[in-house]
């Protein structure tokens, strides 16, 4: 059970899978990087996918959780600069993101309490043209993209840097994610606190928090 908390001053949101959830969106970018892949190491497409399969499988079994996509195309020796390139190239999130009216008025109620920033592993431009077409581009102080240390997330040196940036003790900070391990595991070892949520709705829990709604 969430308690208001009027402590909170900043509340750092993930983007993909936190604000919006389009599987279609996300086998592109997948789709992209496997692209990038291929023709980094000079091989087919097919042959492409396959190293990015196998190489997760691996980072699985070593890490015992799952690797961001990110990480395994770095895993795989390419540079963050350079698949984020094919990203900007291939993925068009025009293709499958509408405005979306109750995220834009739930964080509009936010915004007089807060400050909202967006902490992502994707890099600006896209993040910025996903925004735009949720309806959601001005309500955030800050974006966090890859760009800011090309350190993709869950990375603790990133993650002190976008800290340290924002400013103010761990109690002031809500750290809003889908996925546990990458978007909240280093807030909580760190004593923030953190919600997980599995659909957009979910994100009415931070209300509740803050106490807007009882």
């Amino acid at each position: 059970m969430l308690n208001s908390d009027q402590h909170i001053l900043s509340v750092v949101f993930d983007l993909d899978g936190t604000l919006y959830s389009s599987p279609e969106l996300a086998e592109e970018i997948a789709a992209a990087a496997d692209v990038a892949v291929a023709s980094a190491r000079g091989v087919s497409l097919d042959e492409g996918k396959k190293l990015i399969r196998t190489s997760r499988q691996r980072l699985t079994e070593i890490n015992d959780e799952e690797p961001t996509l990110s990480l395994t195309c770095m895993e795989l020796g390419l540079e963050l600069p350079d698949l984020h390139r094919y990203f900007e190239i291939e993925v068009k999130p025009e293709r499958y993101l509408l405005e979306d009216p109750v995220l834009k008025s739930l964080l509009d109620s936010l915004k007089p309490i807060c400050d909202l920033y967006i902490y992502t592993n994707n890099n600006s431009a896209l993040a910025e043209r996903i925004m735009k077409l949720l309806g959601v581009g001005t309500q955030f102080r800050k974006i966090y993209s890859i760009e800011y240390c090309w350190l993709p997330k869950p990375d603790r040196e990133a993650f002190q840097k976008v800290l340290e940036d924002i400013g103010g003790p761990p109690e002031s900070f809500l750290f809003v994610g889908d996925r546990d391990q990458v978007d909240l595991q280093p807030a909580k070892e760190l004593g923030i606190k953190t919600l997980l949520v599995r659909e957009t709705a979910d994100l009415l829990q931070v209300h509740k928090l803050l106490g807007v709604i009882p």
